[in-house]
């Protein structure tokens, strides 16, 4: 019964027109859902047919014996990757490119940008600038997208500007390897002669210190020798101030004595000559007399003759003496004369020995001073010695680190960039390759906006449906059939051909834009649902407030298409559109269309179709109790105003 009263209410769209109309509510989702999401379901990819203009005014500068061209690497890093038809032309076709709509953009590479970048070798670092420029005249958008395209062209000329950078230390790198091995060979030679030099003073040190102790040696023995001789002085200087004046004296009297002494021999020698003969007459009669006296065998005799036989020898041995003491006193007065005759010369010389004597003792005091200085400073050469001995010591474990450190440093230098520094130049340039990668991830533009706009096409199926289709039939309202039979037969044809037109927008984006629903049944399910939930509502707000029910769905719709978070996140929303945002149902439509597109967690989408599926319902009872009111008859009831 309510099947065929509904039917009976499509049928009696009977003329062409009619049914024309009728076919327009089935395309409307089609048309304002298709034709939007056509128009934006890939924008991205016809941007090689934006055409932006790079001018490349730069000027090649020398750093360290390499040309750099800045300029002409931030156009290449460009042309390797075009996202947009980069162009390189001058600046006069730039300008005039611009002003009439051939160029979107232009880029300008001034002609201090290379100078700028090598800015850093003089440290006055200045900032490499890339002009960017645009015409509003072009569409805002173009001011949107290039904003973003200026982050993109300063990483590119970031990663330009450092390749550049990286090609002179490339090259460089090789002499900085050479300097460095170079030093680290001058400092391993450094090492070896400290350590030569570091045994020399240690040799040094040991010999200094022996021969201080030498040195105080010698001073305790050069004092010794001082006093020593110090002591001759005192001894000898009083007695040559003493015999010195006497000299004279005592030759004089040497002589005198000397001459004395050679009479003395002479005369003796003289009587010398007749003492044996008169000793021997002298014998020679004593033995007579003896014999004639008859004493010669008397012992006293005897020792008489003995004596007097002792006295005859020791007459000759007188004599000889004699005539030998005469001779020397002869010779002893011939040289007291000689020495007297000297003296003036022994004084002298007695004169200079004491003289030098006094010298030594000074001399040997002074030595024995020395030596004492000498021993000081050689304590102080010993303690330098010692000191240069822990210097030394220090400058070669300095050296050696100093040679370990050039060493690893030349090892760690990197041997990078010496086959090809520029292509490795723009391999470290950009280091990093961010990898983009998402989930439940909508391939194309258009296909991130479908659930927006079925939830629009739908719900201004709603609206619009109910200007051509009678929310409640008349007769049925003044027949005796229940309101739950007469709500229902005004709401299943809007229905029914609500959800055919949202199932018609479907297959025209499946075949004709390529859309591929992750669930095709989850999909359809929820067209369906959400279809049916907004019929429910503008049903409910038609029979219950006739054309007033029309704007208030306008504006319920309103509402939806900014809470609903179709296009930015919910987060971005204003307040007051963040708290009515899980109120209403067109935020579940888009949710859950998102899930069913895309992907996403099952539990969320049964959420969701159970949320509009209640919201449906509620229209529903809605729409029955907007019939009961409504079979309160009333004159404008009887007679409805134009429109109705």
């Amino acid at each position: 019964m309510i099947l065929s009263l509904a039917w009976s209410e499509l049928r009696r769209y009977r003329r062409p027109l009619e049914r024309v109309a009728l076919l327009f509510l089935v395309l409307l989702p089609s048309l304002y859902g298709g034709l939007y999401l056509w128009s934006n379901w890939d924008p991205y990819g016809h941007l090689e047919d934006i055409k932006v203009a790079v001018v490349d005014e730069d000027q090649a500068v020398t750093v360290q014996g390499k040309d750099v061209r800045a300029g002409s690497q931030v156009v290449e890093e460009l042309q390797q990757d075009p996202i947009v038809e980069w162009t390189p032309t001058s600046a006069t076709n730039a300008a005039a490119g611009l002003s009439d709509g051939t160029y979107l953009m232009t880029i300008t590479i001034p002609n201090d940008f290379s100078a700028n970048l090598a800015s850093v070798q003089s440290g006055d670092p200045k900032v490499a600038e890339v002009l960017l420029r645009r015409d509003g005249a072009n569409g805002f958008i173009v001011s949107v997208a290039s904003r973003g395209l200026a982050i993109e062209l300063e990483e590119r000329i970031n990663a330009a500007a450092t390749a550049a950078y990286f090609t002179v230390l490339f090259e460089g790198l090789d002499e900085l390897r050479s300097g460095l091995q170079q030093a680290a060979d001058g400092a391993g030679r450094l090492r070896d002669g400290l350590t030569t030099a570091h045994d020399g003073t240690v040799t040094l040190a040991g010999g200094l210190a022996s021969a201080q102790q030498a040195s105080v040696a010698l001073r305790d023995g050069a004092e010794q020798v001082a006093q020593g001789d110090q002591r001759i002085a005192n001894v000898v200087n009083p007695l040559v101030d003493e015999v010195v004046p006497a000299l004279p004296g005592v030759a004089s009297a040497a002589q005198t004595v000397a001459d004395k002494a050679a009479q003395l021999a002479g005369q003796v020698a003289q009587d010398a000559d007749g003492l044996p003969s008169r000793t021997g007459q002298l014998l020679d009669e004593l033995q007579q007399w003896g014999n004639s006296s008859g004493a010669a065998s008397d012992p006293g005799f005897q020792q008489v003759v003995a004596r007097a036989e002792a006295a005859h020898a020791r007459a000759g041995d007188v004599t000889r003496t004699a005539a030998e003491v005469s001779t020397a006193a002869n010779r002893v007065a011939a040289r007291a004369a000689q020495v007297n005759a000297d003296v003036p010369v022994i004084q002298a010389r007695i004169r200079a020995a004491q003289s030098d004597i006094d010298r030594l003792a000074s001399g040997s005091q002074e030595v024995a001073t020395g030596l004492g200085e000498l021993s000081t400073g050689l304590q102080s050469a010993t303690d330098g010695a010692n000191q240069l001995v822990s210097g030394t010591a220090e400058l070669e474990s300095g050296a050696s680190t100093l040679t370990d450190g050039l060493t690893s440093a030349v090892q760690q230098i990197p041997t990078i960039g010496e086959n090809d520094p520029e292509g490795v130049a723009r391999e470290l340039a950009s280091p990093t390759k961010v990898t983009d990668s998402a989930v439940n991830d909508a391939k194309y533009y258009g296909e991130g906006l479908a659930p927006f706009f079925f939830g629009i096409a739908l719900c201004v199926f709603g609206v619009a449906a109910f200007t051509v289709l009678r929310p409640v039939n008349p007769r049925g309202l003044m027949s005796r059939a229940h309101s739950v039979r007469v709500a229902l037969a005004g709401y299943l044809p809007v229905a029914s051909i609500g959800v055919t037109g949202g199932f018609v927008l479907t297959a025209i984006l499946h075949f004709g834009l390529g859309m591929e629903p992750r669930s095709w049944p989850a999909t359809l399910g929820l067209v369906a649902v959400g279809s049916m939930a907004f019929t429910a509502i503008a049903h409910a707000l038609r029979a219950a407030f006739g054309v007033v029910g029309s704007s208030i769905a306008l504006v319920l719709l309103m509402l939806q298409l900014t809470s609903c978070a179709g296009i930015y996140p919910m987060q971005t929303l204003p307040g007051p559109l963040r708290a009515i945002h899980p109120l209403l149902p067109m935020s579940y439509v888009v949710d859950g269309l998102r899930i069913a597109l895309t992907g996403g967690p099952s539990d969320r989408y049964v959420r969701d179709i159970l949320v509009v599926g209640a919201w449906g319902l509620t229209g529903l009872l809605l729409g029955v109790a907007a019939v009961v009111w409504r079979r309160r008859w009333t004159i404008t009831q009887v007679k409805p105003v134009l429109g109705e």
